[in-house]
């Protein structure tokens, strides 16, 4: 028995198919689905969604999101996040070149420039994605 599940971000689609279970890190803890799950719909916070294709246990697929939303009905899982990758696509080299960049600038801010916000998220975003 499977499953459709989408992962969608604002500028793309990252994944549409069929699985046999996926875990989801929302905001209350991880989670799995799996099919006939119940109907359900809940927030996502940064964090890695793992997918089997085939059976549960074995981990085919991982895509590193940031905040959302999951919806599950009708064997079908909806992931609405804002940002979305397949890890299997991040160039390590290039993100732990950003991440030094980004924590250089940090580094030459003051305490209450505003912009250290989007710092500590982007910095986030790229520690995520180097975590195995």
């Amino acid at each position: 028995m499977a499953m459709k599940l989408r992962v969608v971000s604002p500028e793309e689609c990252v994944f549409e198919g069929m699985v046999a279970y996926v875990a989801v890190p929302s905001t209350a803890g991880e989670f799995g689905i799996l099919p006939h799950h119940a109907s359900e719909i809940c927030t996502i916070e940064s964090g890695r969604i793992r997918v089997s294709e085939q059976q549960m246990g074995v981990t085919d697929r991982v895509f590193a999101v940031e905040d959302g939303y999951v919806q599950v009905a009708n064997d079908e899982v909806i992931v609405l996040a804002t940002r979305a990758i397949d890890t299997s696509k991040v160039d390590v080299e290039e993100v732990a070149a950003r991440l030094s960049d980004l924590e250089s600038q940090m580094g030459k801010m003051s305490e209450n420039d505003g912009r250290r916000a989007y710092l500590y998220n982007e910095i986030a975003w790229c520690k995520l994605l180097l975590a195995q």
